[in-house]
């Protein structure tokens, strides 16, 4: 295979460091990493404390510059996380196209969550690959309908691909590394463990009331992302046989989930992957799982069991917008996720490890994104002038494309609007460490009303 010069985007909220913020920062310095294995150089794009040794080169994104006392006062000033990605995002755009330029890019990999390196890929030689992570929100889609030709489009899932069909149909599974999540020998004394980001659209909550309800102690893993959502709902919930032990490293959170029966996940709306699901099962630490998302991709009969998250809706199916799905009352959910822990007793770790490293290893997930890369910077040498070669809109990508005017189609339907409390323009609330939810893009703009259902990014936590 011959080597690639490739810059990747990573998200600008959380740097690439140990302990990871999510599932995406995890991902993203793991597919770094297995380039370079691989051969590639790499210059990695990141927030700001990203170790320089995790790439070939590091460029941080800036930090925000302190406003005049006039742009301070502007009444329409967007809210700081938006301009915050805007900044960060432009600055990166202008230094690929600098870097194209001179000659020193062959492909981009794009994991940022943000629209901005699509809609401005056409600034580019270098062709644009962007991994979709989230649910096509309307600013997503609007990146999306100004990429480049030479763009190429992977979702993280059956489901989510199945949501971006405008654009692809392609699908890279992610992946977990199998050496630092290890067979565990589960709990001395039937201990359950969730792992992810607390905050609402993780729903901790229905783990400690089904670990209660099921007899069972129960260690949550992971950052307060939600202060608010932790103190109202969390923190009186802890004490006795629920405990908190915050945000750890890898290894550690290894230890406690292989040295638990059962790895509740239990997001609120629909994940396109559910990485700690993987990570768990690695760890031959069954899974107990709402049926959302990828996760009904994900959770194999023999990784663990899948828990019906919905419930008789009050109104004909029929009149639902497509994708929607009547989500079931706390309480029942509870009930459903505390008699699933005797079901996953019967499972044996071995077997559980064993299919998810046959599913989902970290070397698969590495050789599927470089198949992708590689194939578009192939097109794109072969499109250069004088290269004798046809276009790259007549190209034939690995998994062919739709015709361009249907990728190009803005497509919004009810299904594909984010969960209620997400404001359009920045990131979804995602187990990558986003922590955007019910932040306003701009004063007035759009609500991000929504219907049930979409898929979100996650990867959670660090085992998210």
């Amino acid at each position: 295979m011959t080597s690639l010069r490739i810059a990747v985007l990573a998200t600008n909220r959380n740097p690439l460091s140990e302990p990871f913020a999510g599932g995406q920062e995890s991902l993203t310095a793991a597919l770094v990493a297995g380039f370079r294995r691989r051969g590639h150089r790499v210059v990695l794009f990141a927030a700001e404390g990203t170790p320089a040794d995790v790439a070939d080169e590091v460029v941080a994104y800036p930090a925000l510059p302190r406003f005049s006392a006039v742009a301070a006062l502007d009444p329409q000033l967007p809210e700081k996380p938006f301009l915050d990605d805007h900044h960060a995002f432009t600055f990166a755009a202008a230094e690929l196209a600098r870097r194209d330029r001179a000659g020193e890019l062959d492909v981009v990999a794009n994991h940022s969550l943000h629209h901005l390196p699509m809609s401005l890929s056409r600034a580019y030689d270098a062709p644009v690959v962007t991994t979709l992570h989230t649910p096509p929100f309307p600013w997503m889609e609007l990146g999306a309908a100004l990429a480049s030709p030479a763009s190429r489009f992977v979702a993280v899932s059956k489901a989510l691909a199945a949501q971006w069909s405008t654009v692809t149909r392609q699908v890279v599974a992610n992946g977990v590394d199998e050496s630092r999540f290890v067979l565990g020998p589960g709990a001395a004394d039937g201990r359950l463990a969730w792992v992810g980001r607390i905050t609402p659209e993780k729903a901790p909550h229905l783990a400690i009331d089904a670990a209660r309800m099921a007899g069972r102690r129960l260690a949550l893993v992971g950052p307060v992302s939600d202060a608010a959502y932790f103190e109202a709902e969390i923190a009186p919930r802890l004490g006795g046989d629920v405990e908190h032990l915050g945000a750890v490293r890898p290894e550690e959170v290894a230890k406690v989930v292989g040295r638990s029966d059962a790895l509740f996940v239990t997001p609120a709306w629909d994940e396109p992957f559910g990485l700690v699901a993987v990570e768990g099962a690695m760890c031959g630490t069954p899974v107990i799982a709402l049926a959302r998302g990828g996760l009904v991709e994900v959770v194999r009969p023999d990784m663990g069991v899948l828990v019906d998250a919905s419930t008789n809706p009050v109104v004909d199916s029929s009149e639902l917008p497509a994708g929607a799905v009547m989500a079931a009352p706390d309480d029942v959910l509870v009930a459903r996720l505390a008699s699933a822990v005797t079901e996953v007793d019967a499972l044996d770790r071995a077997a559980v490890r064993e299919c998810a490293v046959r599913h989902f290893s970290l070397d698969a997930c590495i050789d599927g994104h470089l198949a992708v890369l590689t194939e578009a910077a192939d097109a794109a040498r072969r499109s250069q002038p004088g290269s004798g070669a046809r276009s790259v809109e007549g190209h034939t990508p690995l998994d062919p494309l739709p015709s361009d005017a249907d990728a190009r189609r803005l497509v919004i339907r009810e299904d594909m609007k984010p969960p209620a409390g997400v404001r359009p323009g920045v990131s979804a609330p995602n187990g990558m460490g986003s922590d955007v939810a019910d932040r306003p893009l701009l004063p007035g703009s759009l609500s991000g009303d929504s219907v049930s259902g979409g898929a979100q990014p996650d990867a959670t936590g660090a085992m998210s």
